[in-house]
């Protein structure tokens, strides 16, 4: 072979090589042009058939007791020639329409899953070992109100997952069964994941009436200080007013994050809430619930809690002074209680009643007290 052949060979096999990559790579963009040529036309295609399952449903969803039936009936009768795709948006838009809808609508939502044998998929979906699909199921279960699926979804906190947890919970509270939850909270008593916040949302989804009383009275009795915490935290005005006496005793409790809980609850009354009580705890042992008290004792405009916030303006810590000359404010005379907790000459209650004073607005008393310093 002479020279010239050897140079000649490499040079085909360099436009070869060339000429393929090349080719591979127009493959490569054609594909990945058709790939997103097919998302955006199956996207549309849903949307089509989203809209079609929403005027399908509203046709008869909100109609009177014999068109819902009747309608039902038929669509019954049309999904069995449909796939799975149509299925699952009939189920999104079910889930997103029983959240906001009314009692009477939810009833009609759940009659459409049940009538459409939802209920086994929710199951299914709940004891899968991928927590965002179980996480999915708990929610379905909850929403559709299938109190079956309970035992399953108490089963599968042990998958150890805050969007698990959270769904189960949900799911749970939603049935508007005590019991279920309690047996939950009990559970995870341990290894709650999910945030304060969202423990309060949980219980805010529970329906209001007897069985969420006994649920909070359950819970506030738990041997657990942290759930004890948790529900006093969560609790409401009207659920305070009607757990007041079972309240009231954990302002006593050993557990610090109790007692503060417990104060905080008692605020929600406002000047509903029992004075005596609120007053004797800013004597307790920890400054965070003296600070909560302080507060609390604003709406409470009787002289005894006067004059007990007046005893405080000089407590060591600042969170206390502050609030209890907010809190102050708030009380008839307030002008004449600040001077007289001023006769003391004590530098940080003053300091703290010309800031509460400030944010009233109220410069002539600060005028006043000023030149009493002087």
């Amino acid at each position: 072979m002479n020279k010239k052949e050897y140079i000649i060979i490499p040079g085909i096999v360099v436009i070869w090589i060339t000429l393929t990559v090349f080719g591979l790579l127009l493959t490569l963009l054609a594909y990945d042009i058709y790939r997103k040529v097919w998302v955006v036309v199956k996207a549309k295609h849903i949307d089509v058939i989203r809209v079609s399952v929403k005027t399908r449903l509203e046709s008869f969803l909100s109609g009177s007791e014999s068109k819902f039936n009747d309608g039902l009936k038929a669509f019954e009768m049309e999904i069995l020639h449909k796939n799975k795709s149509y299925l699952y948006l009939v189920d999104e838009y079910l889930l997103a329409v029983i959240e906001t809808s009314s009692p009477k609508l939810r009833k009609r939502v759940i009659a459409i899953a049940q009538c459409l044998d939802f209920f086994p998929s929710c199951l299914a979906e709940i004891n899968d070992k991928n927590p965002i699909i179980s996480a999915r199921g708990s929610r379905r279960a909850g929403l559709y109100n299938f109190e079956a699926a309970a035992d399953d979804m108490l089963a599968a906190l042990d998958v150890f997952s805050s969007e698990n947890q959270f769904e189960i919970l949900m799911g749970l509270a939603r049935m508007g069964k005590g019991k279920h939850l309690e047996q939950a909270f009990d559970k995870i008593k341990n290894n709650v994941i999910v945030n304060e916040r969202a423990v309060i949302e949980i219980l805010s989804a529970f329906p209001k009436g007897r069985e969420k009383k006994k649920l909070f009275r359950s819970l506030i009795q738990h041997e657990t200080s942290f759930l004890k915490a948790l529900f006093l935290k969560a609790a409401d005005k009207e659920l305070t007013k009607s757990l007041l006496n079972d309240i009231t005793m954990l302002l006593t409790d050993i557990n610090k994050e109790v007692r503060a809980a417990a104060v905080r609850a008692l605020a929600t009354l406002e000047e509903l809430a029992p004075g005596k009580e609120l007053i004797q705890a800013l004597k307790d042992s920890d400054w965070e619930v003296r600070a909560l008290a302080a507060k609390a004792l604003g709406s409470i405009h009787i002289k005894e809690a006067s004059l007990a916030l007046v005893s405080v303006l000089d407590d060591r810590q600042w969170w206390i002074r502050q609030n209890a000359a907010n809190a102050l404010i708030c009380h008839p005379g307030y002008d004449k209680l600040f001077i007289r907790a001023l006769k003391t000459k004590d530098k940080y209650s003053r300091d703290s009643i010309i800031s509460a004073l400030e944010s009233k607005g109220n410069t002539a008393l600060i005028k006043k007290i000023n030149k009493m310093v002087i």
